[in-house]
């Protein structure tokens, strides 16, 4: 029968088998003795256990021979993709640019504003009325913004 030990040290002798393995000289050197003093606490073996299984996989993978089958002549007479122009590359772009303008467009609901159309009539029959006797009232007419347009302004 094991002895009832603090949590802590149940924890933290799981964490430190799970971030440095089942060997105790990866563990820290300040902690190795107690670490080692809860080896017999079943949770403690357990985890031990596992390690242990983690670190001899991990040591076959390390020291397995490395595949040489790799054909480098084979790779070099790979036919090589075409680069892409610089024209087709920037063609998408403005493309997909054009696209976004247009339907932001067509989603701006029209506004009418009555006023600047009935301002504009005014105008242009002003200029029909003194067809190149007074130039500059007529120029005036056309080109002298009205009040909605000099709040815009």
């Amino acid at each position: 029968m094991t002895p009832d030990l603090p949590p802590t040290d149940i924890d933290r002798a799981l964490a430190v088998i799970a971030a440095c393995g089942a060997d105790p000289a990866r563990w820290p050197a300040e902690e190795r003795a107690a670490l080692l003093a809860l080896a017999t606490h079943p949770a403690v073996a357990a985890a031990l256990a596992a390690a242990r299984r983690l670190d001899d996989l991990l040591g076959d993978w390390a020291t397995a021979p490395v595949a040489s089958h790799c054909d480098a002549a084979a790779i070099a007479a790979l036919p090589q993709a075409a680069p892409m122009l610089a024209p087709r590359r920037w063609l998408a772009g403005g493309a997909m640019a054009a696209a976004a303008a247009v339907a932001l467009v067509l989603a701006m609901p029209a506004r009418v504003d009555r006023s600047t159309d009935d301002s504009m009539a005014s105008a242009a029959s002003a200029v029909a009325a003194t067809p190149g006797e007074d130039g500059d009232a007529g120029f005036a007419a056309v080109f002298t913004p009205t009040a909605d347009e000099e709040d815009l302004i």
